[in-house]
């Protein structure tokens, strides 16, 4: 089978990463700043690049092996990647003053009940994802 850990979805875990560090630096900074419009900016913006990011290696990950995972593997690498940089940010200090790190756990614990529940769909939906793919496609 195909490993699960795949060049295209290394290749969008490291956009995330940088998507994320540079949405956590305009976030602060806004913040700091009191710039509400730049705050609101930063988060639109992310969520834009991050669409488009899951969007193209979603699609290469689909021509390389077109299996029905509903994105799951996606999800759990934006997950940690995100949760990761965000911690990090408050481990060596880059927040603003004015932010909590209870927000980032809240954040995260509201997302993994997401990601559990996306779980249980992908668990429940995966042995039917690969009906009518040829073998040569699964195996190498």
């Amino acid at each position: 089978m195909k490993a699960l850990i795949t060049t295209n979805l290394m290749k969008f875990t490291l956009a995330t990463l940088l998507l994320t560090l540079l949405f956590r630096f305009g976030l602060s900074t806004s913040i700091t700043k009191h710039l509400i419009i730049a705050v609101v900016f930063s988060a639109v913006i992310y969520a834009i690049l991050m669409w488009f990011n899951g969007r193209y290696f979603g699609w290469k990950e689909y021509e390389y092996l077109p299996i029905y995972d509903i994105g799951f593997r996606f999800h759990l690498a934006t997950f940690l990647s995100h949760n990761l940089i965000s911690i990090l940010w408050f481990v060596f200090g880059l927040q603003s003053h004015y932010e909590d790190i209870s927000v980032i756990f809240i954040t995260a614990g509201i997302w993994f009940v997401f990601l559990f529940i996306h779980l249980i769909y992908y668990l429940s939906i995966r042995k039917s994802t690969i009906k009518d793919l040829d073998k040569k496609d699964l195996f190498e």
